[in-house]
């Protein structure tokens, strides 16, 4: 079977999806039309962390995570989506 990757661009909120000893150890995207994606651990991803519960704007390449089948996004840009002049650049 081909593994394929689709490259999307969305908005939604950072949430947290696994949780060790009371800390966040994973995180996904939740998006405006109910889809989950769970956030690869690259740099990017990793710099998300403390945007947990923002809402967002993303764009990366999506796969099915081989250990349970969940939809993944390696992000490639991500960008908060707060009205203002300030908005974050991850």
């Amino acid at each position: 079977m081909k593994n394929s990757f689709d490259k999307k661009i969305f908005k939604g909120i950072i949430t947290p999806a696994k949780w060790l000893n009371g800390s966040v150890t994973e995180i996904s995207i939740h998006t405006i039309d109910e889809n989950e994606y769970i956030v690869e651990k690259n740099e990017v991803g990793k710099e998300m962390f403390p945007f947990i519960s923002y809402p967002v704007e993303v764009s990366g390449s999506i796969k099915p995570r081989d250990s349970d089948g969940k939809m993944m996004i390696t992000v490639d840009k991500c960008v908060t989506t707060i009205a203002s002049t300030n908005d974050a650049y991850i």
